[in-house]
């Protein structure tokens, strides 16, 4: 887990989750990874950029992403841009509009 505050307690002490303390955007992994899951609270343009980087770099086999968007409707365009950069890199990029939270994808 990479993120700029301490887990909780209970995360903290989970020997099967390593913390990080610092700036997802910034923070490439030593090694390849199986994994990568990602709920950033950001602009999804830089969840498209954060994509590129791992993928372009094949930081992870797989990923999961959450897209956050302002507004009552998701930016469609966004969602696409982020879905064609995973795409271009040979990754197979799907999406799940969760419906108990509009503004995420």
């Amino acid at each position: 887990a990479v993120d700029r505050s301490p887990l909780n307690a209970r995360m903290m002490n989970n020997l099967l989750v390593t913390f990080v303390q610092g700036d997802a955007f910034q923070y490439q992994p030593p090694a390849k990874v199986d994994w990568m899951v990602s709920d950033i609270i950001a602009y999804p343009e830089r969840i498209t950029e954060l994509l590129d980087l791992w993928c372009g770099s094949k930081l992870a086999k797989r990923m999961i992403v959450t897209v956050k968007f302002q507004g009552k409707t998701p930016s469609w365009t966004a969602l696409e841009n982020a879905l064609q950069t995973a795409r271009a890199h040979g990754y197979q990029a799907c999406t799940k509009h969760f419906f108990n939270n509009k503004n995420e994808v």
